[in-house]
């Protein structure tokens, strides 16, 4: 698989677990267990996923970083 086809599925990809994780708080009535599901397993998914969150903190490596050093071994290959 070339860069720019894993680009572009990786990215489908994250699409896909952002509205799954979403999904998932959603289904979650108000109140305490949705209070401790965002700030433990919600948090630590998105973290991983995006640079850019509404969290304090977050992954040495995302899903963005894994994306974005794809595109910079593509444009050095070219």
């Amino acid at each position: 698989m070339q860069n720019a086809e894993a680009i572009e599925r990786l990215t489908e990809i994250k699409e896909q677990m952002l509205e799954l994780l979403e999904e998932a708080k959603d289904l979650l009535p108000e109140g305490m267990t949705k209070e401790r599901a965002k700030c433990y397993w919600y948090a630590h998914i998105k973290t991983a996923i995006l640079k850019e969150h509404e969290f304090l903190g977050g992954s040495l490596l995302t899903v963005d970083d894994t994306i974005s050093e794809l595109g910079e071994d593509s444009e050095e290959d070219e």
